[in-house]
């Protein structure tokens, strides 16, 4: 079985049945780093995988999707205002030649 499969196996619906990243390590047989990319490679197949402070789950309701995917559209919101000043810098840099 495949660390995908594992991971597959032991995700639950609801926030309340969260499984934590310590555990997921454990039961993926992967470390910390390369567990939480073959979770982002899981969603980025098509997986829909609900994380929080509690650990990873399946959605069990329309209101946990809808939590997780605002969670996440303010995470990439921070990302972009972030980015957008070293944006702005390396455009000033490269129109200077």
């Amino acid at each position: 079985m495949t660390a995908a499969e594992r991971i597959a196996n032991a995700l639950r619906a609801g926030e309340e049945n969260a499984v934590s990243l310590s555990d997921m390590c454990r039961i993926s047989g992967l470390d910390n780093r390369s567990t939480r990319l073959c979770i982002e490679h899981m969603r980025r197949k098509g997986a829909v995988i609900c994380s929080s402070s509690n650990g990873y789950y399946l959605p069990s309701d329309v209101y946990e999707l809808r939590r997780y995917v605002r969670t996440e559209h303010a995470r990439s919101q921070s990302i972009r205002t972030t980015l957008r000043a070293a944006e702005d810098l390396l455009n000033k840099w490269e129109s200077e030649g």
